[in-house]
């Protein structure tokens, strides 16, 4: 009786594939490098007074929007940061509905 492994079936258009390990980290560390690549070239998000100068309005505007919820705030620890892309939509959206 041959007791070798089976070979594993897919439908006759799904390619099947057998990876080493060796092959797989590879993949994996290829992946995350590009995504690693990728994510610095995000915008850096700005501080309130940043952001009031981009958007030529003062500061306590940007600082009494964000604590209404109306524009979207980052909040790191007790520093709070916006992503001007982010911002300028929220704004746009909310322009088209008034």
């Amino acid at each position: 009786m041959d007791q070798s492994t089976p070979t594993p079936k897919a439908p006759d258009s799904t390619p099947v594939f057998t990876l080493t390990v060796v092959q797989l980290d590879e993949i994996v560390r290829t992946a995350v490098r590009s995504a690693l690549e990728q994510g610095s070239q995000a915008d850096p998000l700005l501080t309130p007074d940043e952001l009031a100068d981009h958007l030529k309005v003062s500061v306590s505007w940007v600082y009494e929007q964000s604590r209404q919820g109306k524009i979207p705030t980052q909040r790191i620890g007790r520093y709070i940061r916006f992503d001007l892309k982010e911002v300028l939509v929220s704004q746009r959206k909310t322009n088209l509905s008034s």
